[in-house]
């Protein structure tokens, strides 16, 4: 087996029989060519890894068969050396702004010729291990892009339909993943005693991890809704699973609530999460005056003994409720300012009366204080009216 390939160009045949003897001595294969214009014809047959090519040749030089070799994709990357009798730095730089990656000048030993040729394909080697790993890293990118996506769309499948509509609840959302997957989720399910159960959660952390315990979050949370019961069992039945199921650094904060339809109230635990916006008689669009629901609480998932509080509100026909994760309100403009609860609330000062709409003008808004950055972090938006 050779070691590599080496194309000897040059219109002097004792110089093309000295290389060859000492380049297959070497254990190189040896291809010889009187000038450019025959090596391009030899390199049609056989493409080397190295070229040996003289500057001043008839027909074809080597400066012009230097370009036209690194000119071709095909054949760019074959390491190229002008052999020149002009001496002096300059001769030199000029060979190689022509495109050639070494030089030697006549009169040569051909001990220094070999070693030229023993260094140029120890670059050779690691260039072509550099290949194989691009390559690598390229199918993999690939691979991992395709999954990425293929995990986008099934998470997608895991929101509820848009525009969608439960136990006197009519909702639309907007999902805006900072990676193309994300931590947040939300559902809004019928419960037993034909109310509406209500979650939104945001996972810590972005990408398939996040998105995998999001999806045990819900899993885990209509499991608890088709036992009964509400928030408050649902909190601590969830703190639960989810602290034996995840690693402790892994946590979900979380807004819970139950509407019992008879008396028009929503019951909710606040588990770390941001409270929603609550905006009476909101979803007949208008100028309003929106409002934080109180609560505060634990996060889910980092000790299965913490305690929670349901609270309730009034949430009566014509009410409109906007659920959202921090990264709807922590949006930052370059010159730090936040847009915060307080921002928000101008926000959906006045909204309009069909909720997509709504939906729509509140993403924007924020958008536009927040342009020309991007959201950094995961953004789920509900707009939730009572029907």
């Amino acid at each position: 087996m050779t070691k590599g390939v080496v194309l000897v160009v040059d219109d002097e045949v004792q110089i093309r029989d000295i290389l060859g003897f000492y380049l297959k001595r070497a254990g190189y294969q040896v291809l010889l060519a009187e000038n450019g214009r025959q090596a391009l014809e030899v390199m049609v047959k056989v493409q080397p890894d190295l070229i040996l090519s003289d500057l001043r040749m008839p027909e074809l030089a080597g400066d012009e068969f230097c370009r036209i070799v690194k000119g071709k994709p095909e054949t760019r990357d074959i390491y190229f050396v002008l052999v020149s009798a002009m001496d002096g730095s300059s001769s030199k730089i000029g060979g190689l702004n022509l495109g050639a990656d070494d030089m030697i000048t006549k009169p040569f030993h051909a001990q220094e010729v070999m070693a030229k040729v023993e260094s140029a394909f120890r670059i050779i080697a690691m260039q072509n291990e550099i290949k194989r790993q691009n390559l690598e890293l390229t199918r993999f990118q690939d691979r991992m892009t395709a999954e990425l996506s293929l995990a986008a769309r099934l998470q997608m499948g895991l929101l509820p339909s848009i525009p969608g509509q439960a136990a006197g609840i009519r909702y639309t959302h907007r999902y805006l993943p900072a990676e193309g997957i994300g931590g947040d989720i939300y559902s809004i399910l019928p419960a037993l005693d034909g109310g509406a159960a209500v979650l939104i959660a945001d996972v810590s952390g972005h990408g398939v991890t996040a998105a995998l315990v999001s999806a045990m979050v819900k899993t885990f949370f209509e499991a608890q809704v088709r036992l009964g019961g509400g928030p408050l069992a649902w909190a601590h039945a969830m703190n639960r699973d989810l602290t034996r199921s995840t690693l402790s650094e892994q946590f979900a904060t979380a807004f819970l609530a139950h509407l019992d339809p008879a008396t028009a109230t929503l019951h909710y635990v606040v588990a770390g999460h941001d409270a929603p916006l609550y905006i009476a008689q909101g979803a007949r669009g208008g100028l309003r005056r929106p409002g934080l629901l109180p609560g505060k609480g634990f996060m889910l998932g980092i000790d299965e003994n913490l305690p929670f509080t349901e609270q309730s509100c009034p949430f009566e026909l014509g009410d409109r409720m906007i659920l959202f994760t921090d990264g709807l309100v922590e949006v930052e403009r370059e010159d730090r300012t936040l847009l915060g609860h307080d921002g928000l609330l101008r926000v959906c000062s006045e909204l309009p009366q069909d909720a997509e709409r709504a939906a729509d003008h509140i993403v924007e808004t924020v958008r536009q204080f927040n342009d020309p950055m991007a959201f950094e972090d995961d953004v789920t938006l509900v707009v939730m009216d009572r029907t």
